[in-house]
């Protein structure tokens, strides 16, 4: 192994310091503080960020999580620089360019997994290698490499029940997936950081939300996001399971953002989950993953749920390009009416629980998982509209866009994808409203028309006398549920299986 080597480390959604795969082997062949020294470099890609939808809230995100881990790396003496590259096409030539400036001998990264982001990534590989410098990839975005966990005949999973099991297997096999150390202080390189800019064309608000609301709401950057954890471990991950489903509590962990551009990693939450689990259950037998508290274990799988969307990314990557995974879906016509998906996008559609979840994406950035789930299999069964349309808005506008998940869970709600709901289990939304939101406590946060509203007209305002349904300033829903059902069943029946 080389030895006092100075290293470059391309970050991406990787924004952190502590268990940074590609920072802590960089740092380790770097030899430490008598050696070459780290020089660590974000590229600003507009082309990119456009390419791939990025809302603005979650450029505004980056950007000010880009701030801690600059201040956390000059601490480590190393350097952070902000260069630009236009388009993807640009970012090989501009990090062999900074390789030969710094007199740098190799550069590491972490993998991502999306079609388009492996491309880039295999370009880059293959610039350093015509110029005969070398480039390491980490895995780091997930626990388990992409093609390690098969079923039997040696395909990637395509339900999540029996990979959480398999991943189960692995992680005992392999002794788990331990954290790794922050890095230790490197060589001085005399290089000045760049300062990171706190704004950027991509990251100008478009909805009714401004920067201070941004910036009050989501707190940035890997300290806040370990304090985040640790606070939801002590505080709420024991009735996470019991908590989870309901839109006007605090029971999730808020940590999809985090996640999202790598302020933190799944291990570390892997981690301390099996920390509360083991706390929760002393003399705990067994994988602490599956085995233990209700909450710890329940909050486990949902980790791996993401942990799976990678893994069906890279095995069918024809979901990273507008396809469905279940190829027949595709024959399906989808309605084809611009009125029913801008009520949608503006929370007008009528149905309380619908338009609560699309104002507080509009208001946040963000939505409540159960929340989405309901709006979702309303976009796609009751208002039928093609689930690309609303797969595509939500990443335009979510703090947390993560295109594996996000894809995931479309596609699960309009049965299309994989593990998906069936098809003739359609959620009816007032019964999930009256059951998530039995108060109307969420519903009135967001839906301020409907305040006053008392009993339960506030997840159906049609109940209402006509003359007290008059006085609301609150839409009629625009589509009949029956007869919106029974049409996207009937659309389904019809297909021929493949």
């Amino acid at each position: 192994m080389a030895q006092g080597v100075r290293s470059l480390v391309w970050f991406r959604s990787d924004l952190r310091v502590a268990d940074n795969a590609a920072l802590f082997e960089a740092c380790r062949r770097a030899s430490g503080a008598s050696g070459n020294g780290v020089v660590a470099v974000f590229l600003i890609s507009p082309g990119e960020w456009a390419a791939h939808d990025f809302a603005p809230i979650k450029v505004d995100f980056i950007l000010r999580s880009l701030a801690v881990l600059s201040a956390d790396l000059a601490k480590l003496n190393i350097p952070l620089l902000i260069e630009t590259a236009k388009t993807p096409k640009d970012i090989p030539g501009v990090l062999v360019a900074l390789v030969k400036k710094h007199a740098c001998d190799e550069l590491h990264f972490n993998k991502e997994y999306e079609v388009n982001e492996a491309k880039r990534d295999a370009a880059v590989i293959d610039a350093f290698s015509a110029a005969r410098l070398k480039a390491y990839a980490h895995t780091d975005q997930i626990c388990v490499e992409p093609g390690e966990i098969r079923t039997g005949e040696g395909r990637f999973f395509t339900i999540y029940s029996p990979f959480k099991r398999a991943f189960f297997k692995h992680w005992d096999k392999i002794g788990g997936c331990p954290t790794l150390a922050k890095p230790s202080r490197q060589a001085e390189t005399g290089i000045a950081p760049s300062p990171v800019p706190e704004t950027h064309a991509a990251s100008e608000p478009t909805g009714p939300s401004g920067r201070d609301h941004w910036r009050t709401r989501w707190p940035a950057g890997e300290h806040e996001a370990m304090k985040r954890l640790r606070q939801f471990c002590a505080d709420s991950i024991v009735s996470y399971k019991d908590r989870r489903d309901f839109p006007g509590t605090d029971g999730t962990s808020m940590l999809s953002h985090h996640l999202a551009v790598g302020t933190i990693s799944p291990r570390q939450c892997l981690e301390k989950g099996i920390e509360a689990n083991l706390a929760a259950n002393k003399g705990l037998k067994g994988n602490p993953l599956e085995n233990g508290s209700p909450g710890p274990v329940h909050w486990i799988s949902e980790v791996l749920w993401r942990e799976f969307y990678v893994h069906v990314m890279v095995g069918f990557p024809r979901v990273c390009m507008h396809r469905a995974f279940q190829v027949n879906t595709e024959a399906i016509v989808w309605n084809d009416e611009p009125k029913l998906l801008e009520a949608w996008k503006q929370g007008r559609t009528g149905v309380p629980i619908v338009d609560a979840g699309m104002r507080q994406l509009l208001r946040d950035g963000w939505m409540h998982n159960r929340v989405r789930m309901i709006v979702a299999m309303y976009f796609t069964k009751d208002y039928f509209l093609n689930w690309r349309l609303g797969e595509k808005f939500f990443i335009q506008n979510l703090i947390d866009g993560f295109l594996a998940s996000n894809n995931g869970g479309w596609q699960w709600s309009a049965s299309t994808g994989t593990d998906a709901a069936p098809y003739f289990r359609i959620f009816n939304t007032y019964n999930q409203s009256e059951k998530f939101d039995p108060d109307g406590k969420y519903i009135r946060e967001f839906v301020l028309e409907l305040r006053d509203v008392q009993g339960p007209a506030i997840h159906d305002p049609e109940q209402l006398p006509g003359l007290l349904r008059s006085r609301l300033d609150y839409p009629k829903p625009l589509v009949d549920r029956v007869k919106a059902r029974e049409k996207a069943i009937d659309a389904f029946r019809k297909l021929r299986p493949v």
